[in-house]
């Protein structure tokens, strides 16, 4: 399937022979290794020399983008896509690495040591389908204007690569940092429609509508924009429509102004699963408030894909010190991911992405075992091996 579908990016994408082999070389040794993703363990596993990975992950222009757009499901219905992105912290010790410092980590709920990346996905918020995009190093000390800040070094990362996210989808989720007004002003200037989530504390104010004008009455040649401040614990009625969604819950949702971000945004009020009450937005009124909290309850699904991707495909595993070398082996580690995932939902549906890289780990070891007894496999066979071997691996749960 790799081999395929790395023949069909060639086309594409314009992607030379060379690359194409050496891409699939270095996917078949992450998927085959059992320990840690470094390049004398690509060695190790693979035919190629430990000199050969150093020097093509330092290959920049590969557009992973589009290399991982061809992941998405055909049967995805492109209305019910969109973008998510989030940052993530990636362990690294050493002074001499291009970036590292200290980086805020949601597991340690802390700033701890290291690195960190930006990365972005594509999901569909009816199926859940999550198809990691790529990412790049946040690099919060680079450039000739001395630091920047991490709300700029996000913003840069979506803004390089707007172009390549319009053909998925206009929208853009995220959590609840990017909902500050240096992000979302300029986001919205590049096209997108931002779906997040407001602080509890946020300066929310009504909208003064026809009920309210009749109800308090008007002066002559005066006529009030503003109905007073929101308090998401007592919803007005008179601003707030009540509405269910099945297997979700009851929510308020109101057109109101946001104080931060002098912007007119559809705010939906309620409670996700064993969570206080929280406060969602769009940025885009018209977007129907069942539409808000779908979207907003498939961004975790970037959350996932990040953890499959450092758990099974070495994702915080690079030893390198080379800002190239680094960015590829994040790309490679999401595209390698992206590659189980689709196997999963192909031929393996009862399987989990790790176990599944488990039974290609351990058909791998099995046919370097019949190699040296001579027996020789065809494809076929090897698609039946590694499925016996997920089958005695078990379900996922």
């Amino acid at each position: 399937m790799l081999g395929d579908y790395l023949s069909r990016s060639l086309k594409t994408l314009g992607m030379g022979k060379v690359l194409r082999r050496f891409l699939e070389n270095v996917v078949n040794a992450i998927v085959a290794i059992r320990g840690r993703v470094n390049f004398l363990q690509l060695q190790r596993y693979s035919n190629l020399n430990e000199k050969t990975f150093r020097n093509n992950f330092s290959k920049t222009g590969i557009n992973w983008f589009e290399l991982n757009r061809g992941f998405i499901p055909v049967t995805s219905d492109p209305e019910h896509m969109v973008i998510a992105m989030d940052p993530a912290h990636i362990s690294k010790s050493g002074k001499c690495t291009p970036g590292i410092g200290m980086y805020w980590s949601g597991s340690s709920g802390k700033s701890v040591y290291g690195l960190e990346l930006t990365a972005f996905a594509a999901i569909n918020y009816q199926t859940g389908d999550c198809v990691m995009l790529g990412a790049s190093q946040t690099l919060p000390n680079s450039g000739d204007a001395g630091m920047k800040t991490m709300t700029e070094c996000y913003f840069n990362s979506l803004k390089n690569r707007s172009e390549s996210l319009h053909k998925i989808s206009h929208i853009l989720v995220a959590d609840a940092f990017f909902s500050r007004k240096t992000f979302v002003l300029p986001t919205i200037g590049l096209g997108f429609t931002v779906v997040s989530k407001f602080p509890n504390n946020a300066s929310l104010t009504y909208l003064a509508n026809d009920q309210y004008l009749k109800k308090r009455g008007t002066r002559k040649g005066y006529k009030p924009t503003y109905a007073g401040r929101v308090d998401i614990k007592h919803p007005d009625m008179m601003f707030f429509e009540k509405i269910h969604i099945s297997k979700v819950g009851n929510f308020y949702t109101a057109v109101v102004r946001s104080t931060s971000l002098r912007l007119n945004v559809r705010i939906v009020v309620g409670r996700i699963g064993d969570r206080e009450n929280v406060i969602l937005f769009s940025t885009d009124t018209s977007l129907p408030a069942n539409k808000i909290v779908a979207i907003y309850r498939k961004r975790f699904r970037i959350e996932f894909g990040i953890r499959d991707s450092k758990q099974f495909t070495g994702l915080h595993h690079s030893q390198a010190r080379n800002e190239a070398r680094i960015d590829f082996a994040y790309n490679i580690s999401f595209f390698t991911r992206n590659m189980l995932q689709s196997e999963v939902r192909l031929f393996f549906p009862k399987n989990s992405v790790g176990q599944l890289k488990k039974a290609i780990s351990d058909t791998s070891f099995a046919l370097k075992i019949l190699d040296i007894g001579g027996v020789n496999l065809n494809k076929k066979q090897i698609l039946q091996l590694e499925r016996l071997v997920a089958v005695y691996i078990g379900a996922a749960a």
